[in-house]
């Protein structure tokens, strides 16, 4: 009798730790607004119009929150291991083509990991900043951080059917001194721009180095996790 009910107890805590297991929605692949693409229990916190495969369309990129902190594991540093438990809300990053003879919008691409959530920023707050789109491509933006901030953006465009990180910029300063390092990628000429120095001189006494980036591929939404999960040269993450 013991057995069973020892049994017993460990069958029921696995189930309730599958219970627990949080699912993402799969958003609509085709509507007409974007009350349509909301799934249940969703908010549509950010969202950016504009044209992003040349075709002189207005486009449209959303982001949406979970309605309730759910945990969550979250990968840090190699692209790939979910290290870090976070009890916080889901986001969902989601990308829309306009149709020109319906007027409705197609599903692109949707994202569960790249939109830092808005615990991740540290003392600053949510470190969602900015969602824009421009030139044909998609801006994310955000900041966090404490004394010591930092401050990130990528930028992604569509080609080839699938989405590449064609650029990046890293800053990292500290807001009491100045002090600064800054990092600006250019992936399509393979070229990494370098600034030391300080906030406050930043045209004036600066080192600035350039160099070659070395990597196999452009990074994709689907290779390229999230903020942080990219050490694009030792002890360098992007």
């Amino acid at each position: 009798m013991k057995i069973f009910c020892f049994y017993f107890l460990m069958l029921s805590v696995q189930i309730g730790f599958a219970q627990k297991t949080f699912t993402f929605p799969k958003i609509k692949t085709q509507g007409a607004s974007i009350e349509q693409f909301t799934p249940a229990n969703w908010t549509l916190i950010d969202k950016a119009e504009g044209d992003l495969n040349n075709d002189a369309l207005v486009d449209l990129a959303i982001v949406f929150e979970y309605n309730k902190a759910v945990d969550e594991t979250r990968t840090y540093g190699d692209n790939s291991s979910e290290i870090i438990k976070e009890t916080q809300k889901p986001r969902i990053l989601a990308i829309f083509f306009k149709d020109k003879s319906t007027g409705a919008y197609t599903l692109s691409t949707q994202n569960n990991d790249f939109i830092l959530r808005s615990e991740e920023g540290g003392k600053l707050g949510d470190p969602l900043q900015q969602i824009a789109i421009k030139d044909q491509q998609l801006y994310l933006r955000f900041q966090g951080g404490s004394e010591w901030r930092w401050e990130l953006g990528y930028t992604f465009k569509f080609e080839n059917k699938d989405w590449f990180l064609t650029s990046a910029v890293n800053l990292y300063y500290n807001q009491n001194n100045g002090d600064m390092t800054e990092r600006v990628y250019d992936f399509k000429r393979r070229e990494l721009f370098t600034t030391y120095g300080n906030m406050h001189n930043r045209d004036i006494a600066n080192q600035r180095t350039s160099e070659v980036l070395f990597f196999s591929q452009l990074r994709t939404f689907k290779t390229f996790k999230k903020p942080w999960a990219w050490e694009i040269m030792p002890n360098v993450y992007l």
